[in-house]
């Protein structure tokens, strides 16, 4: 009799196990969406959108296509979409606040490719898209290609030599001359350079600007004796400039945005906040509300930009995804590294790990998964196909990349 009611009290317990719930926040496994599949198309927007907010200095990238997408259903409600995506830079800097969509594409001797991961977290039933974490490694198209398309093209240098410093304060002048600002503006740093022979040398130019204490109509010696305003206060700028020589004459060309610390799209990007993701507006970048109940759970945005120096290989998407786990000498990236690097555009990258798994009553948030998407449809179709770049950039790799060892997708920041 005994024996029997310790059996019966074993199977009870057995199956009380068995029949137990997940842990809080467990889904169930990675599934593969399609990469046109609304829902992921949605979360590529938003993932972007606040990769470009999330940064400070550097250029908005905008989609190319969407790689890879895999999704988490959480049992708290919502999803994780785990996102690989092909990108490109455009002409807008990130501190203009423009959505990738308002912004216009480079031409392709100057474009600037590669890939993100993304890891967002989207919950319609309390108004939330939050964007985890971020990596991104992009590269210059290789000069060898440039040159092969368009022999006259400038390609990039680098924007650290004195002749474009120098360039950038010839047009800042004119721009100082012709504005209608009530303060004079210094140069802040220069964030991309290029040279061509036209009549003579000619530098263009793309560089920050910022507003000093010295008021135009005060008569000053030169603008380097101008102390910058406070930053809380200081307008920044982003101009374009050229500087182009002839034996008899000098030809210079200024234009410039000038963004003050209030600006109207960050006030928007805060309003944004408390829409669910299908009801985004499409005119604003996105990010959940302090306000929100359930967002003291999550984990502040952590990520990274790295810019590959210009190559003459040929690199593809599908390479540079190798390069995000990899140093310079192919070793990996040892997935404890803490600290910042400096891009080619001056952008620190972080590149801090966070712990990926510390909410509780917060989503579950799983390393970056090795396996892309198992969909037929992914890769997704290119956003921009008119380019002449689409056929090289989106080409399967060579047998020599091909043959090397998967990518490790991992989730180190």
């Amino acid at each position: 009799m005994v024996w029997l009611v310790w059996m019966l009290f074993g199977i009870q317990v057995l199956c009380s196990c068995i029949g137990a719930p997940a842990a809080q926040g467990a889904g169930p496994a990675l599934l593969s969406p399609r990469c046109d599949d609304a829902a992921v198309e949605e979360a590529a927007d938003l993932a972007l959108r606040q990769t470009n907010a999330d940064r400070k200095e550097g250029y908005v990238l905008s989609l190319y296509r969407i790689v890879s997408a895999r999704q988490q259903p959480q049992e708290i409600s919502g999803s994780v979409f785990y996102l690989v995506l092909d990108v490109v830079d455009t002409e807008c800097h990130v501190l203009s606040k423009k959505l990738w969509k308002n912004c216009n594409t480079r031409p392709a001797h100057s474009t600037v490719y590669g890939q993100c991961k993304a890891i967002i977290y989207i919950n319609q039933a309390r108004n939330i898209a939050h964007l985890n974490s971020y990596e991104c490694t992009l590269q210059p198209v290789p000069r060898r290609y440039i040159w092969s398309i368009c022999p006259d093209c400038p390609a990039d240098d680098s924007p650290d030599k004195t002749e474009y410093l120098e360039a950038a304060v010839q047009s800042l002048a004119k721009f100082n001359r012709e504005s209608e600002q009530t303060h004079y503006f210094s140069v802040l740093n220069v964030t991309r350079a290029s040279m061509q022979w036209v009549i003579g040398p000619a530098y263009f130019v793309e560089f920050l600007i910022q507003e000093t204490s010295c008021f135009k109509d005060d008569t000053v010696a030169g603008i380097s004796v101008c102390e910058p305003l406070p930053p809380d206060v200081a307008k920044i700028g982003f101009c374009k400039g050229s500087v182009v020589n002839s034996r008899v004459e000098q030809f210079v060309t200024i234009s410039c945005e000038i963004y003050s610390q209030q600006d109207p799209a960050t006030e928007e990007e805060n309003q944004g906040a408390h829409q669910t993701p299908g009801k985004f507006k499409q005119d604003q970048q996105t990010s959940p509300s302090d306000a929100d109940p359930f967002s003291p759970h999550l984990e502040k945005t952590v990520g990274w930009v790295k810019i590959l120096p210009p190559s003459n290989e040929d690199i593809t998407f599908h390479s540079l995804r190798e390069s995000q786990t990899e140093h310079e000498d192919k070793k990996p990236v040892p997935p404890k590294a803490v600290g910042s690097a400096h891009s080619r555009e001056g952008e620190k990258t972080q590149i801090n790990k966070p712990d990926l798994t510390k909410p509780v009553t917060g989503p579950v948030i799983l390393p970056f998964p090795e396996e892309l998407s198992l969909s037929d449809s992914c890769p997704g179709e290119a956003k921009q196909t008119e380019g002449i770049l689409h056929p090289w950039i989106t080409r399967k790799p060579t047998h020599s990349v091909a043959s090397t060892q998967a990518p490790q997708l991992s989730a180190t920041k």
